[in-house]
């Protein structure tokens, strides 16, 4: 009996996590800490988005269905950039060589962006069915604005994604007060700005990378 082989890029996404998993595995036996070990946690949400993605693709029209399945991918989207910004924070602690940990960092964010990448490329593949191109550019400039409004949330003003349900009034009184007092957090909205420009600069590079793939010219993909 034949099995399906697992894709490229999944298999990519697999090798790329158990070496960050051995980083962190040496980190914790070295140091007796589990300090770092949050980033397992950022990491799975980063594949809940990817999976979400993939039955996204499956549905042939916007349903019920694939409207709860864009809903819950956008929520734990910026999840996965969440990691991306983590090393802004990183300091030196067990008396460990801040190189390693440096490297631990971008190990992590590394393999939180690739199914973040995938899966926003997904979305954007399974719009392209339904919608014009002009309103599928908007949609994904749109969901990068929205991750990196989020994340800024979170960076500056302590909020959780899923604050959206536990705590929707405090979510839209602080979205509602950076909205319209922008002049009273100009440095929230460069930093918004700033990182939605970056993920969007990313997010085209990856798609001129698959591209290749799909030529067969990169060797990465193989």
């Amino acid at each position: 009996m034949m099995t399906k082989r697992i894709p490229a890029f999944e298999r990519l996404m697999i090798f790329s996590a158990f070496i960050s998993f051995g980083l962190l595995f040496y980190r914790c036996v070295f140091t007796l800490s589990f300090h770092y070990t949050y980033f397992l946690w950022n990491l799975l949400i980063a594949y809940v988005s990817y999976i979400m993605s993939k039955q996204l693709i499956r549905c042939k029209e916007i349903n019920v269905k694939a409207i709860l399945l864009v809903s819950g991918w956008l929520l734990f989207f910026p999840a996965c950039m969440y990691l991306f910004t983590d090393i802004l924070h990183m300091h030196k602690t067990d008396h460990f060589p801040v190189i390693y940990d440096a490297f631990l960092y971008l190990s992590f964010a590394w393999n939180a962006l690739l199914p973040a990448l995938m899966s926003l490329k997904k979305v954007e593949a399974f719009l392209r069915r339904h919608l014009s191109v002009f309103f599928v550019k908007v949609s994904i400039l749109f969901f990068i604005f929205l991750s990196s409004y989020s994340i800024c949330l979170v960076r500056f003003l302590h909020l959780k994604d899923w604050d959206i349900i536990t705590n929707t009034k405090r979510f839209l009184h602080v979205s509602a007060n950076n909205i319209l007092n922008p002049t009273d957090h100009i440095h929230s909205w460069l930093s918004i700005i700033s990182l939605m420009l970056l993920l969007d600069v990313i997010y085209v590079g990856f798609k001129k990378l698959y591209f290749m793939k799909q030529i067969n010219t990169s060797i990465l993909f193989k």
